[in-house]
């Protein structure tokens, strides 16, 4: 038998991980599917696996318990969103700036898609002990999201800020609360078709300008 190169073995790795994310990616998304059509008593793994095509063997490879599933399906809705305000928050030249970062990119990245901001951020409020239930493993996961999208912006506002201001990483998760609370009167009213006066433009710069003032 030939024996194979040390590439050649790192190359079967490489699409090895590439199926085995592409399916997890598959099952995560099966798992919303259910959640949003059937809600969460109904993410069970054998509705899930039938909604992923594929036996509830297989799913267990990747998720061990529905309390899994639905806490990585809700924590790769969090990194993204956390990706998305860092990379916003890069692009700032001063702490005002960040807070508007914070603001825009967390409207923006929610409200085209708030059946995602309400899986994030509603579903442990409204579900039982069916629902989102985290271990301090999971919290500690959840923990570096915050420096993520708030550190840099924090840091920024200590060089800028008053010494008399608000504490600059309080003033940051206030920002980003309030764009969640924006997203969250969009999501009830629209629900009911009848949208907010305001745009989101509107409400995102009106927001913007009420913490480049705190910021000063």
């Amino acid at each position: 038998m030939t024996k194979m190169t040390p590439d050649l073995t790192e190359a079967r790795r490489a699409r090895h991980q590439r199926r085995r994310d592409r399916s997890r990616d598959e099952i995560l998304a099966a798992a919303r599917t259910v959640l949003l059509r059937d809600g969460i008593a109904a993410v069970t793994l054998d509705a899930v696996a039938r909604e992923a095509g594929m036996s509830r063997t297989g799913l267990y490879y990747y998720f061990a318990s529905k309390e899994v599933l639905v806490f990585e399906l809700v924590f790769a809705i969090w990194h993204g969103q956390a990706e998305r305000v860092r990379d916003a928050v890069e692009g700032a030249d001063t702490g005002e700036a960040a807070l508007g970062a914070i603001i825009r990119a967390t409207v923006d990245g929610y409200a085209p898609q708030l059946d995602d901001f309400r899986v994030a951020y509603l579903l442990g409020q409204v579900s039982n002990t069916s629902g989102l239930q985290l271990s301090e493993e999971e919290f500690q996961r959840i923990r570096p999201i915050n420096d993520m999208m708030l550190g840099r912006a924090s840091r920024m506002l200590a060089q800028d800020s008053r010494q008399d201001g608000v504490e600059p990483r309080l003033l940051s998760f206030l920002a980003f609360v309030s764009a969640l609370g924006v997203l969250t009167m969009k999501g009830l009213v629209e629900s009911q078709g009848d949208p907010l006066l305001y745009s989101d433009e509107q409400m995102i710069e009106a927001l913007s300008k009420v913490f480049a003032k705190a910021a000063r």
